[in-house]
C-alpha cells in the first residue's frame, strides 16, 4: 500500500451504502498506535495512520482540506450534529447533481421555432436585399451525415403526417404512392432524390445532403428523371410524355430536358428550390458553386430552372399541412433551420419578381440607347 503522504491525499472518510457489521480495535504499527477498521464481509482492511484514510473505493483529490476536516469532526460527533452535515452534504452535492440530471431532460428550443421572431428583422426588404438576409438566417444549420438522412427522411415524409414515428410507411415524391419504410435503399423499393440535382452544383456537405432538398422516390423513377430541370410540356408535342414514368404519377410529364412533378407537390417542388436557391446563392461552403435559378439553365453555369415556372407553381400550390409539418420537423429535430417560402410564399415574388423587373428595365434602357445611336459599336 503507497504511502498518503507519497500520494499527496488529504485526510479523508468513505461512506459506503453497503450494509455492513464494523469492528474497531487497535494494535501498535511500528510502536504507534494504529486502528484498524474491520469489515467482515469483503476481507479488506483499510489502515488510519496519523489521520491519513485511504480508501480503495475512493480517492477525493480534488476536494479542500477545509471540507474534509469540517466532514471527519462532523461524523465523529454526536447525533444530532452528524443529522445536520448529512443535511448540509445533500444540498450542496448531492442536491445539485440531480437538479442536473432533471434539467437535462428539458426539451431544447431552437431559434428558428419561433416563425415570427425567425423573420423580423426583414420587414420591408425585397429583391436581393431580401434574399441575403434569408441567407444570412438560415445558413449554418446543422448538418446530417449522408447516413443518417434515411433515418430523417422516414420520419419527415412518413405517410401518417401526426404520427410519423409510428407510420410504417413513407410517400414518394415523383409517383404519390406509399410504400414501406424498410425497402429504403433497396432496387425494388424508394432511394434519397435531390430535387436540385447534385450535377447542379451539390458536391459536398451541408448542400448534398440538405434535408430541405431531400425526398423518397421510387428507385426507376428517380432514375428516369435524372438531373433534368423542372419545367413544363405539351403532350402532343415532340417528345413530351405524360406520365413521366410508368410507375410515376399520372399527371408528371417529360421531355428531353424537363421534369413535371405530380401538381399535387409542384409547390412543394418550387419552393424547396427555391430555398437552394438562397440558402447557397452566395456562398456554398466546401468551395463548391454558388446555386442559381433562372429561364435559361445550365448545369455548366449550375443554373437550375425553369424559374417562370417554379414561380408558377409556387402561386398554385400553396403549402400543405404536410408541407408544413415537415419544415417544423426539419427545424424542430434535424437542422434547426426552416425553408422560408414554406412559411412565406410571397417572398418568391418579392425576391425573383423584382430581379426579372429590374433585368427588364435594363434591357428596355438599352434597346432605348441603341435606337437613339447614344451607343456605337
Amino acid at each position: 500500500m503507497q504511502n498518503c503522504r507519497m500520494l499527496n491525499i488529504p485526510p479523508i472518510i468513505t461512506i459506503s451504502t453497503f450494509p455492513r457489521i464494523k469492528t474497531t480495535h487497535f494494535q501498535q504499527i511500528n510502536n504507534k498506535p494504529t486502528s484498524i477498521f474491520s469489515n467482515h464481509y469483503p476481507q479488506k482492511q483499510i489502515n488510519c495512520k496519523k489521520n491519513c484514510f485511504y480508501s480503495t473505493n475512493f480517492i477525493f483529490s480534488s476536494i479542500s482540506r477545509v471540507f474534509l476536516k469540517w466532514t471527519f469532526s462532523c461524523f465523529h460527533g454526536n447525533l444530532p450534529k452528524m443529522a445536520s452535515c448529512i443535511i448540509v452534504v445533500y444540498l450542496f452535492v448531492l442536491s445539485p447533481e440531480v437538479n442536473a440530471q432533471d434539467h437535462s431532460s428539458f426539451p431544447v428550443r431552437y431559434a428558428c421555432e419561433d416563425v415570427k421572431s425567425y423573420y423580423a428583422s426583414i420587414d420591408h426588404l425585397k429583391g436581393k436585399a431580401l434574399s441575403r438576409k434569408l441567407n444570412s438566417i438560415i445558413a449554418g444549420h446543422h448538418s446530417l451525415s449522408y447516413k443518417k438522412v434515411w433515418d430523417a427522411l422516414e420520419i419527415l415524409d412518413a405517410a401518417d403526417v401526426d404520427k410519423p414515428e409510428a407510420s410504417p410507411v413513407i410517400v414518394e415524391i415523383y409517383s404519390a404512392r406509399v410504400v414501406p419504410k424498410l425497402l429504403a435503399g433497396k432496387p425494388e423499393g424508394w432511394n434519397r432524390e435531390h430535387l436540385w440535382p447534385r450535377s447542379y452544383g451539390l458536391m459536398h456537405k451541408p448542400s448534398l445532403t440538405d434535408l430541405h432538398n431531400i425526398r423518397p422516390a421510387d428507385a426507376n423513377v428517380n432514375s428516369s428523371r435524372g438531373n433534368k430541370y423542372f419545367g413544363e410540356c405539351q403532350v402532343g408535342l415532340t417528345h413530351c410524355m405524360r406520365p413521366a414514368n410508368k410507375e410515376a404519377a399520372s399527371d408528371t410529364e417529360t421531355d428531353m430536358k424537363i421534369w413535371a412533378p405530380p401538381q399535387r407537390v409542384r409547390g412543394d417542388v418550387a419552393r424547396a428550390v427555391m430555398y437552394m436557391a438562397i440558402r447557397y446563392g452566395f456562398h456554398q461552403p466546401g468551395e463548391g458553386p454558388v446555386l442559381h435559378l433562372s429561364d435559361s439553365p445550365s448545369m455548366v453555369k449550375k443554373k437550375m430552372g425553369q424559374l417562370s415556372i417554379i414561380l408558377k407553381w409556387n402561386e398554385l400550390d400553396p403549402p400543405s399541412k404536410e408541407e408544413k409539418a415537415r419544415n417544423e420537423r426539419v427545424c424542430r429535430l434535424y437542422q434547426h433551420n426552416r425553408n422560408p417560402f414554406v412559411d412565406h410564399p410571397e417572398y418568391a415574388n418579392l425576391i425573383w419578381n423584382q430581379s426579372q423587373k429590374s433585368s427588364s428595365n435594363t434591357s428596355k434602357l438599352w434597346s432605348s440607347i441603341q435606337q437613339l445611336g447614344l451607343w456605337k459599336t
